[in-house]
């Protein structure tokens, strides 16, 4: 059920809608409040939109790459069961050529 919070991140207060829970809600403002005070630490003259712009593109480069190491992974599972697969029709058949001599 989406409930409404009132979030503050790098000094600025907002009213969010979500379905997650008051803790989850509370550990990603956390999240996105480091980040964003880490940037700004790094560059003084860094405005709050700017962080919070560079903050957006550094998570979405991290989901990019997740993504990516998710296909491949998917892909590499793929290619894994159907080898399997593969071997254990190759054990059934070897299994069945031993029984019938």
């Amino acid at each position: 059920m989406k409930q409404r919070y009132t979030i503050t991140i790098a000094d600025i207060e907002m009213n969010v809608v979500s379905d997650e829970s008051p803790e989850a809600v509370e550990a990603l403002v956390g999240i996105v409040d480091r980040k964003m005070r880490e940037i700004a630490l790094m560059s003084k003259r860094c405005s709050k939109s700017e962080a919070a712009l560079l903050c957006a593109l550094d998570y979405c480069s991290d989901k990019i790459k997740a993504q990516r190491k998710i296909k491949a992974l998917e892909t590499k599972l793929a290619y894994t069961e159907t080898a399997l697969e593969d071997l254990q029709a190759e054990n059934e058949e070897l299994r069945a050529s031993l029984a019938d001599k």
